[in-house]
């Protein structure tokens, strides 16, 4: 995928993950568990800060399901190639507002500020992201911070789709999409109710969402449903096209609708 830093060259992300003239710096070290804490230590966590202002992202769950055990619906922030463990995470519903991790009952809103080099995903889950495999198949909300506080973002439905986001920048820049004054991407239409049986796939929850069309084993059926109603400029659908949004203050909102966990 290709993608452009704010303050420099764009780079392309190869199929193995490395890129050409970018190092990421990681946050949290996969080999490590993921970080657990409570209210008495949120304030030991790197990122677990309130909203001061600066950089970070509101998360607003516009999902009205309480799933499961969960009681609402957990987000989970990954980092680019930390595929196997979530850089931070709680189980904590009495002070949601600063956890990096969340369990956010329907209707409900959090701040988090990750860590100034956090370049990854925002995803639906539940405990089952906890078992050290693999868990990339749905809606990525994508999100990347410079050293110097400005950020970009972008919604991929790449790597599948459980359910449609809307990430707004916070900057009080003017919109590059005609129809609003907030700049934006995302979608908020429902694809997943009348999808053609061969557009599917499953989670490892049991639960079904709609296939990825990118790599090995993309579904052309998925790909050629969801290009029918939504647009490219909008959301990834390919990788030829960038749908991606700045913040120049480094703050963004992200709101996951009704979705599959």
């Amino acid at each position: 995928r290709r993608r452009r830093h704010l303050n420099g060259p764009p780079y392309i992300r190869q199929a193995s993950g490395n890129d050409i003239g970018h190092t990421q710096i990681y946050c949290h070290n996969e080999t490590q568990p993921p970080v657990y804490f409570t209210s008495s230590d949120m304030y030991a966590v790197q990122g677990s800060q309130p909203d001061n202002g600066g950089p970070g992202l509101f998360i607003m769950n516009g999902d009205p399901v309480r799933h499961g055990t969960t009681n609402g619906t957990m987000y989970l922030l990954y980092e680019n190639d930390h595929d196997f463990v979530p850089y931070l995470y709680t189980v904590l519903m009495a002070q949601p507002f600063f956890f990096p991790l969340f369990q956010i009952p329907p209707g409900g809103a959090v701040f988090v500020v990750p860590c100034p080099t956090f370049e990854g995903r925002v995803v639906r889950g539940d405990f089952t992201n906890f078992d050290g495999k693999k868990h990339l198949l749905g809606t990525w909300a994508e999100l990347n911070w410079n050293i110097n506080g400005t950020a970009w973002g972008d919604v991929s439905l790449l790597q599948g789709n459980d359910g449609p986001v809307i990430l707004e920048a916070m900057d009080g820049s003017s919109s590059n999409n005609s129809s609003s004054s907030i700049k934006w991407k995302g979608f908020e239409v429902d694809v997943l109710s009348n999808a053609p049986a061969g557009a599917w796939a499953q989670k490892a929850t049991g639960s079904w969402c709609l296939d990825k069309i990118t790599g090995v084993g993309g579904n052309g059926v998925t790909r050629a449903w969801e290009t029918m109603y939504l647009d490219p400029q909008n959301v990834y659908l390919e990788d030829d096209i960038n749908p991606v949004i700045n913040s120049n203050n480094g703050r963004f909102s992200v709101t996951f609708f009704s979705g599959v966990i």
